[in-house]
């Protein structure tokens, strides 16, 4: 698996913060340092906003030279839908996209089209197929690998459809194609990103496609030069968002994109947590669907957004509010065709499902193996053993990563 989080280990104080907070138990403290396991890591950035020491960035740092000293001949920015949010309430919609151009930029494609279109389909998917319930968004990559390390019984009520990075990429990069005959290699698509884990989406996705993104770039990293070219911009002749597709930045901007009633949109680790838990016990079998986003307030809330999640989601509702629809975009014409040639699904890579091919029985044997270490354990959560929980400890001694007298309780008992 790649990885879209850098650790500095020696920045690392071993405060115990990212620790505690990882909602997949993914971080351990090893030698007075945090140690990440990849396999677990579902790079939501959760340890990049609690680390106080800044011992966590993303790794993103190359797309700098790639922009400036690449071969490409045609550069095309793809701009997420929290983007507008992040500057002053007001701010001209056009004045943004000129100035990511001019930044570099050939062409600015404004992902809340493609977003618009995911959502037709969420409409037409729900609808028409009613064999599963509720159907749960893979929009937000780190919410789907938190099913899959986590919930794999839960993985067949994904709604298996393309975020709308990655239509959006594909259609800026064929528009590019078709006007300028360019090759796809003469072609860097860059999305400008709220969330660390559309880095690990770019290069290594849940799902059996190539994204048509090149590099992303982290919001909080290119944001001071956007704003400078806000004010120092002059107006051109600009793409507006999708007011619909633009719902899609906060939390229920989905659903109700797709016109849906009937739905639990939840946003924040914790919460997805409780609501997938209600889901695995069959409690809500009578919602059509659940719309899970990582951060607070949705994707808004990001770790690389600068403006705090509360007030860029009012910001959003300004724009909502006061934006002009232009009607049709052109992409719109084209969905039917799109949405014919199947575009919009994909099927998961073999290994996400590799969870739920598991013996049953040894999953239940397991388990078991693991409650009887558990119950060995004072219960205590305290962390003096490196895990974030009792439980996680006795995963540890489980999996041979650890022993049993790691925990400091235990080890203190046995010597009186």
């Amino acid at each position: 698996m790649n990885f879209s989080i850098m650790f500095d280990k020696e920045k690392c104080k071993g405060c115990t913060n990212c620790m505690k907070r990882c909602p997949t138990e993914a971080i351990r403290l090893i030698g007075g340092k945090a140690f990440i396991n990849s396999s677990k890591c579902i790079h939501c950035g959760e340890c990049i906003k609690v680390c106080p020491f800044g011992a966590y960035t993303p790794e993103s740092i190359e797309w700098y030279e790639e922009m400036h000293f690449s071969s490409y001949k045609y550069k095309i920015a793809i701009l997420s839908t929290p983007l507008y949010a992040q500057f002053p309430k007001g701010t001209d919609i056009c004045k943004v996209q000129n100035a990511v151009l001019k930044l570099g930029f050939d062409y600015v494609y404004d992902a809340s089209w493609a977003a618009e279109m995911v959502s037709m389909v969420i409409k037409r998917k729900i609808n028409e197929d009613k064999s599963i319930r509720p159907f749960i968004s893979t929009n937000c990559p780190a919410a789907v690998r938190l099913i899959k390390n986590r919930y794999p019984s839960l993985m067949d009520n994904l709604i298996l459809l393309k975020e709308p990075m990655v239509i959006a990429a594909m259609t800026a990069r064929e528009r590019a194609k078709v006007k300028f005959d360019y090759k796809d290699e003469e072609i860097g698509v860059f999305y400008i990103s709220p969330c660390p884990a559309k880095l690990l989406a770019v290069t290594d996705p849940v799902g059996d496609y190539k994204p048509d993104v090149d590099w992303v770039i982290p919001l909080n990293t290119i944001y001071g030069e956007i704003y400078r070219e806000i004010i120092r911009g002059d107006d051109k002749l600009c793409l507006y968002p999708s007011l619909n597709g633009l719902k899609w930045a906060v939390s229920g901007g989905q659903a109700e994109s797709a016109e849906l009633t009937n739905y639990i949109a939840v946003n924040g680790m914790e919460n997805i947590i409780q609501i997938l838990d209600e889901i695995e016990n069959g409690n809500l079998s009578n919602v059509d669907f659940v719309e899970t986003l990582a951060c607070v307030q949705g994707c808004v809330g990001g770790t690389f957004n600068v403006i705090n999640p509360f007030i860029a989601q009012s910001n959003i509702n300004y724009i909502l509010s006061n934006t002009e629809d232009m009607g049709l975009n052109r992409e719109l014409e084209r969905f039917e065709k799109m949405y014919d040639e199947g575009v919009f699904n994909f099927n998961l890579k073999q290994d996400e499902n590799s969870g739920k091919f598991s013996s049953m029985k040894e999953a239940i044997k397991k388990r078991e193996k693991i409650k009887e270490i558990y119950d060995s354990l004072p219960g205590l959560d305290c962390g003096s053993c490196g895990a974030p929980t009792c439980y996680a400890h006795a995963e540890d001694v489980y999996n041979h990563e650890s022993t049993l007298y790691d925990c400091v309780v235990l080890r203190a008992s046995k010597k009186r």
